[in-house]
Order: C-alpha cells, then structure tokens, then sequence
C-alpha cells in the first residue's frame, strides 16, 4: 500500500462570496475588542516550510497537501469574515457589535451581516455571520458561520469554536462554487495561548457527501509553536483501501522550523487495519528513513536518521 491513496482526500477547493471592501473608519478600543473575539485565517494557519522537490518524501506531501487545505479554507471562510470586519462595525449597543448588511459584489442580491455579542458573564463572546437573499418572496437571513469565544484569560488567550455551514447556503440556493465537491460543515475547534511556545492548537473538521472514493469526513488537529516547529495529525473515514470494509486512516506529522520532518501512517480500522508506516525527511523534504514493512524493497536508512523533535 502507498500513502498516495490520500491523496484525493485534499483537494476539496470551493469559491466562497466575495466583497470588495476596504477597511476605513475609527475604531474605539470597544470595537477592537469585538472584532478580537472572532479569529482569523493567520491566527490559525498552519506553518510548513513549502517545498519545490518533485520527489520529496510521501508523507511529506501528504502533510503539505493536508496544510494547503486547511489553509484554503481558513483564507476563504475566515478571509470573508476579514472582508465584513474591515469597516467599522454599523451598530453598536453596550454588549454588540453589528457589520452590515453589506451588499455581496460576485453574487446579485444576497447581502452579509456580522453580529459579535458579548454575553452577561463578560467574557463569552457568540458571534455569527449571515447571509440573506433579498430578491427571494420571502427574505430571510441564513446563519453561514457561528462561533463563540471564551476570553476569561484575556483575548491573546482563550477556547474558542466555529461551525460553517455550506449545506444550509445549498439549501437556500446561494451559488456556491465548488472544487470539486460540495462540503456540508466545516467545524472548528482552536485555543489560543498568550505564553512563549504555544500559540495555537486547533481541531478542523470537514464533513461531506460520500465522494468517487467513499471519503465522508477529514479531521485535522494541529499544534503550532512560536519557532515555526508544528505538529498535524490526521484522519479520514471512508473507503480508502481497497475492501468492502469501511476505514479510517491517520497520519501524525511533526515538523521542525527549517522543514524537516517525521510522519506515521496507520490504518486503524478496515481492510488493512494495523497496518503502520514511518517515514523521515531532511529540509528538502528527500526522504532519509522509510519503514513500509508491507513493501521492504522500499525501506530505506535507520531511526537515527530522524530528526530530534520536540515534546508537543
């Protein structure tokens, strides 16, 4: 078996709306505090040195392709929120903050709202973005994304949560552009830390219609640290090994700042349950231990050959 079968697992690209705004007006330290409760796409990507190798290690490109997509979609959900948030917010009250509606430029009709509350305990922040057709019989706003923010420890810090929703925009007929599948929820799950060495770990998970391969969910969870060192674990439920079994694949990266690397690939359950590989690489991404024991001809180099990574 060869880890290229994952491969298909990170390409699910889609177009999310577009607005062409550009940030102006003043914002009171009230408002800044709003618009800190609800993430975005920098705090919570992921950072992997890029690689031109055309045969750099598999597992390598596997946790590449894992990061492109992750990323993808933190740019294009989170980057709409950056659009809405970056003029001042339209309403204030003493515990909200409310951008729009402003009008959506690529699709006709449909406009988008941001709303931040915070709650009476002071510290919880619920925050949705939605959408509303207004040439429909009846208008009605549609939640695209929901969260919350629990900043008891300051807003550098905190737990925090957001759902996405592309099955209720399918629902409600906005034109969403999908490449090349349709998604239904993206979820994710973040905390951030205001000390050294620690500043995000997060839960991503993507849900979808069954796709060619029988793929339904991928789940990432990642630790980034301040020196560009990281760790990204991930697993995909579908029929991905060839089987009538239904399988569940993981693989856990860790990388350190200059790129190099250690992954393992384990079949957990289905056709080829138990099944594990380890495989290494230099900051070039050219593999320097390879341990497939379904496939010994493929080996290559010893333990030691791995890098020293740190204790996430």
């Amino acid at each position: 078996m060869s880890s290229s079968h994952l491969r298909f697992v990170f390409v699910a690209v889609f177009a999310v709306p577009g607005l062409a705004l550009v940030g102006c007006g003043n914002y009171s330290n009230e408002d800044l505090l709003f618009m800190s409760a609800v993430p975005s796409s920098q705090q919570l990507a992921v950072a992997l040195p890029a690689s031109t190798n055309a045969n750099q290690a598999e597992l390598a490109q596997d946790t590449h392709n894992g990061i492109n997509t992750v990323n993808t979609l933190l740019d294009d959900v989170l980057g709409l929120v950056d659009a809405v948030r970056s003029y001042e917010p339209t309403t204030r009250t003493s515990d909200s903050r409310t951008w729009g509606p402003f009008a959506d430029t690529n699709h006709a009709g449909w406009q988008w709202r941001l709303v931040v509350t915070l709650e009476s305990d002071g510290t919880t922040f619920d925050y949705h973005l939605d959408t509303e057709n207004t040439t429909a019989a009846s208008p009605a706003w549609i939640s695209f994304f929901i969260g919350t923010f629990d900043a008891a420890g300051g807003i550098r810090q905190g737990n925090g949560s957001v759902t996405v929703d592309f099955a209720a925009l399918k629902s409600a007929g906005f034109p969403l552009d999908y490449k090349p599948a349709a998604l239904d929820t993206l979820s994710i799950d973040y905390q951030k830390y205001d000390t050294p060495g620690s500043p995000v770990s997060v839960t991503f998970m993507i849900t979808q219609p069954a796709d060619a391969n029988g793929v339904t969910s991928v789940t990432f969870t990642y630790l980034i640290l301040t020196d560009g060192s990281g760790e990204m674990a991930f697993t995909l439920v579908g029929n991905v090994i060839p089987g009538p079994a239904l399988d569940t694949v993981t693989i856990n990266a860790q990388w350190l700042p200059a790129g190099e690397g250690k992954a393992t690939e384990a079949i957990v359950s289905g056709d080829g349950a138990g099944l594990t590989r380890v495989q290494c690489w230099d900051a070039s991404f050219n593999a320097t231990y390879n341990d497939e024991p379904w496939m010994t001809s493929s080996n290559l180099g010893d333990p030691s050959q791995c890098p020293t990574l740190p204790a996430f």
